[in-house]
């Protein structure tokens, strides 16, 4: 059976990509349960997008996917008017690379979809800023491809963190982690 992952793996993945394993084991459990303030507000933050609706503001939520890439998710907003994709972030305070992959991803697979986009953008929400993106080619696609593929090869057993003391001490999951004693900012 092949396996599909959500786009949102692509940026966790470089976070911790033990994060992912720890999400999935209490996955079932409430969501306020693992997550902290950031993560909250950019859930309500984003909340008005992740409902499908077409209109005059675009294309919002609707579901995508690669049978190439093996992914799926949602985009934020599709203009078809002017065929641009609008990631949205609460707060961007850099263009970090998984958000450069997750908008990689949404429009492979928009394009794969046969939807065409001549415009990519990242947009902070807090700061109402928007970032223009060139449009990836063949280097970021397989780029692209690799880091999906060192996602669903990911083996969580043999996983020696490197202890980047920064990001598990922002990680919801770092009390429950058994890759490192450090607890998190927002126990």
């Amino acid at each position: 059976m092949e396996t599909y992952l959500p786009i949102a793996y692509l940026n966790d993945f470089i976070f911790c990509p033990y994060s992912i394993y720890l999400h999935q084991v209490f996955d079932e459990g409430e969501d306020e349960t693992f997550s902290a303030q950031p993560q909250q507000k950019g859930k309500t933050a984003h909340k008005p997008i992740d409902k499908p609706k077409t209109g005059a503001k675009g294309e919002r939520g609707i579901y995508v996917i690669s049978h190439k890439l093996r992914l799926y998710g949602k985009i934020d907003v599709y203009y078809p008017e002017t065929k641009k994709l609008v990631e949205l972030k609460r707060n961007i305070k850099c263009a970090y690379k998984g958000f450069y992959y997750q908008i990689w991803a949404q429009y492979f697979c928009l394009k794969e979809m046969g939807y065409a986009v001549d415009e990519l953008q990242l947009f902070s929400i807090k700061q109402r800023k928007p970032i223009t993106l060139v449009i990836p080619g063949k280097a970021e696609y397989q780029e692209l491809f690799y880091h999906v593929r060192a996602i669903a090869e990911f083996d969580p057993f043999n996983f020696v963190s490197h202890h980047n003391k920064n990001k598990c001490a922002h990680c919801v999951y770092s009390s429950l982690c058994d890759k490192t004693t450090q607890d998190h900012v927002y126990a």
